[in-house]
């Protein structure tokens, strides 16, 4: 058997989902009314990428941060650059913050914050996380047990602590995004099959914001924590023939690559289109031996105008570098 039943929004009890003012991720989507300011709680991915959806839409939003930073996991120039244009675009971001309430009446709701802070709008939005949908499954039957988020843990060929039972996708918890569950769930059957099989572990990330953000491999800092001499490419895309044509010229591809052996570590990028532009350099990275190196880049003629030419302009950029 192959558990494979998803997740829903993460609700707290001591929050009224019933009110008609107050939202979870879901629900959000049936909202038949565009409210003119909106306090979304929790400034991950979803968080994120919803702050840049009404603030694209004319309404003022607070976006409440449990943590120091926004999507601490992305390399911190872009985390930078995506703090930025949310602000740019009048999205109020508070850092540290816990709610202690959340209150809705006839005309908006109130959020009171345990640093002592409220705030009022006109409509409220949960977005703190998800829980697998595993609590009516009846999982104690087998002897299985989900961790607090409903999740159940499996080992590298997705076997749950009773062997014969398999799980993929968002009931396994990480990464949580549907391209790694098509994996996953393809994976977990051909290993229960005895076919050839993968433990899907190196995952592009995807963040629909505003700007697009994407990613593979690790980030400068995580290099820099692992002693990993690298060094850096970058292309700005207002620099790029399609960009000025199209009038998209937020956006940067950033290239990691080790200094002797020009290895291609990690690919980071924002702006239009960037989970599309990283598909190339994933590609690549993925090569084995010289296939993966910065000279693939350099010694490869790209379509002008194209987005995929940011690839040559980050190679000689990142190889000006190197001595």
């Amino acid at each position: 058997m192959v558990i494979a039943t998803g997740s829903r929004p993460y609700r707290p009890a001591d929050i009224n989902f019933r009110h008609p003012r107050i939202y979870c991720s879901d629900t959000i989507l049936s909202l038949s009314h565009t409210p003119r300011t909106l306090v979304i709680f929790g400034a991950g991915v979803i968080g994120c990428e919803y702050a840049s959806i009404f603030s694209g839409l004319g309404v003022k939003v607070d976006l409440i941060n449990n943590r120091d930073s926004l999507l601490s996991f992305l390399d911190d120039e872009i985390s930078d650059a995506l703090s930025y244009h949310l602000r740019k675009h009048g999205v109020l971001v508070r850092h540290n913050e816990e709610y202690e309430s959340v209150e809705g009446d006839d005309s908006g709701v109130i959020v009171r914050l345990k640093s002592g802070k409220k705030i009022r709008a006109d409509a409220f939005l949960w977005a703190n996380g998800r829980t697998g949908n595993t609590d009516s499954l009846g999982l104690e039957n087998i002897g299985l047990t989900a961790n607090g988020r409903g999740q159940l843990s499996v080992d590298e060929h997705y076997r749950t602590a009773v062997s014969h039972i398999y799980a993929a996708g968002d009931v396994i918890g990480w990464p949580s995004l549907a391209s790694a569950a098509y994996d996953q769930g393809l994976n977990s059957c051909n290993e229960l099959l005895d076919k050839e099989y993968r433990f899907v572990s190196d995952v592009p990330t995807g963040i629909y914001t505003i700007p697009e953000i994407s990613s593979f491999g690790p980030n400068e800092r995580e290099l820099t924590e692992a002693k990993v001499p690298y060094e850096v490419g970058k292309a700005f895309f207002k620099d790029t023939a399609r960009a000025q044509i199209t009038g998209d010229t937020v956006g940067m591809l950033k290239i990691l690559f080790h200094q002797d052996t020009l290895e291609i570590l990690g690919i980071h990028c924002f702006g239009d289109q960037a989970s599309e532009i990283l598909h190339i350099g994933q590609a690549i990275m993925q090569q084995k031996g010289a296939a993966n190196t910065l000279k693939y880049f350099v010694n490869t003629t790209f379509n002008y105008p194209t987005m995929a030419e940011a690839y040559r302009v980050a190679a000689q950029n990142g190889l000006n570098r190197v001595f």
